[in-house]
């Protein structure tokens, strides 16, 4: 079996099993090792190929690109051997880069910088992924006729944890978050609620390289990225005193455990922590605070 022959298998099947979102991921990741190995018989591939590919594809890209592209890799392996399309495995094991972990949260003031140039169908979704704390990919696909007004809320089939919940992704609709849905859906009656420039809907890339270009013309740093958004919805929730399970359940994860990873605390939030526990040695002397 070709190379280009395995890997149109595999997409195939994650078409028949797995959402849409993660069909599109492997097609993307595997497009370069598809037209570069494309012509050779997938059993011929060697771990010192895969390792000089993977070099290349990640030059001049961010770690979690480089950390996709083996993922994806070790996936398709996988699932050659487990259909028996290949007899032994191309590599023992690939070196993942760490993927980067995002530390801070948009403020204020950059959000205003970042929209004082925006289009207002990027106002719109922008401030939609601000008050609801949703993943970009969700709102981008969102439908009007997933909205329940009555219920106040959004039902998604579709999500990134379907699979593992076996539940659909239910977004609350507050009062804020309402407002921007009525005005993104206007008069309309059927298809996207968040309509991009264009009139079709945004996608993930269209978003990103929006909101890229948006920062990178008001001078902001390269390191405040569009899932931000959703960084600052959880720390925000965190901060005004909302239960985890409450806050997890508000952005759509399986476990509060990936939650804690968007509270980001500012140091001088843990030292003021310090000050509200009782006291319970006072120094006399300068001698005895030295001895601290």
């Amino acid at each position: 079996m070709l190379i280009s022959d395995l890997v149109d298998t595999f997409i195939a099947w994650c078409g028949r099993h797995r959402s849409p979102a993660t069909v599109r991921f492997y097609r993307t990741r595997l497009r370069l090792f598809r037209s570069t190995f494309g012509t050779r018989e997938a059993p011929s591939l060697t771990s010192l190929e895969v390792d000089a590919y993977l070099h290349d594809a990640g030059l001049n890209v961010s770690d979690s690109t480089r950390h996709h592209n083996a993922v994806s890799l070790t996936t398709l392996q996988s699932f050659a051997l487990r259909e028996s399309l290949i007899e032994k495995p191309w590599f023992k094991r690939l070196e993942k880069p760490r993927m980067g972990r995002r530390e801070r949260i948009p403020t204020a003031e950059e959000i205003a910088a970042l929209l004082k140039g925006a289009t207002p169908e990027f106002r719109l979704i922008y401030t939609g992924l601000l008050q609801c704390g949703a993943r970009p990919g969700e709102l981008c696909r969102v439908q009007i006729g997933d909205v329940d007004w009555a219920k106040r809320r959004i039902t998604l089939t579709e999500h990134k944890t379907a699979r593992k919940t076996g539940k659909p992704r239910v977004i609350p609709i507050g009062m804020n978050f309402g407002q921007t849905l009525r005005k993104a859906i206007g008069d309309r009656q059927a298809g996207p609620i968040f309509l991009s420039p264009t009139g079709e809907a945004w996608s993930v890339g269209n978003l990103s390289s929006t909101h890229r270009r948006l920062r990178d013309d008001a001078g902001l740093p390269r390191d405040l990225v569009l899932y931000l958004a959703r960084h600052r919805f959880g720390t925000e929730a965190l901060r005004a005193g909302l239960p985890l399970k409450d806050v997890a359940d508000l952005m759509g994860h399986a476990s509060v455990t990936t939650t804690e990873i968007y509270l980001h605390r500012d140091v001088t939030e843990l030292a003021g922590g310090q000050d509200r526990l009782p006291a319970v040695w006072e120094p006399d002397d300068e001698r005895s605070a030295m001895a601290i």
